[in-house]
């Protein structure tokens, strides 16, 4: 699994924006953001810095990599996506996620799948 920092850096670093660069445009002390990409200090999760990082990476707001970038930074912090964390139905269903996972008996990938089939089930029957 990619971490927030490396993935921002893998993003910026393919559209060639220099860290300062990214910094500035970010009004963003460069000092403090190579922590971050590193991992030796934690994500931003504020959605307006999160969209200006989006903005200047040329991320849309609808697209997948922006999703992920969101997703990232929350999981960095420990933290469950807003957008989770406000439907019922998937909070529900974390105690079976970390119960399978917490197991003696690793779950194989078909046991993954069903149970992720499982909690679609829910985001249907809402």
């Amino acid at each position: 699994m990619e971490y927030f920092g490396e993935y921002v850096k893998s993003i910026r670093l393919g559209k060639e924006i220099g860290l300062r660069e990214f910094c500035t445009s970010l009004n963003y002390d460069p000092s403090r953001w190579s922590k971050i990409e590193r991992g030796l200090i934690d994500p931003p999760i504020e959605e307006n810095l999160l969209n200006r990082i989006a903005y200047v990476l040329g991320l849309k707001l609808s697209s997948p990599e922006y999703k992920e970038l969101t997703d990232l930074a929350f999981l960095g912090r420990g933290k469950i996506p807003q957008d989770l964390a406000n439907n019922k139905k998937y909070l529900e269903k974390l105690p079976l996620v970390f119960r399978s996972l917490r197991s003696n008996d690793k779950p194989t990938k078909e046991q993954l799948l069903k149970l992720f089939d499982t909690i679609k089930a829910s985001e249907e029957s809402i």
